[in-house]
């Protein structure tokens, strides 16, 4: 998984979204920012590359 840096993030949802989120982490005793990086780290990614991230190659 990611590194344990914490960052906010805000992002807009429609209220039933919401409430379905909070009810999704509820039923499996979890918050809802875990259940969202437990989801996005187990989700597959075209690329693994994270957008802006440089890869410093050797000479």
């Amino acid at each position: 998984m990611g590194s344990t840096e914490k960052k906010r993030v805000n992002i807009y949802l429609s209220l039933d979204t919401a409430e379905r989120l909070k009810q999704y982490a509820w039923e499996n005793h979890t918050s809802v920012s875990h259940a969202i990086t437990e989801w996005i780290w187990h989700t597959k990614v075209k690329n693994e590359q994270i957008r802006g991230q440089m890869t410093i190659g050797t000479k």
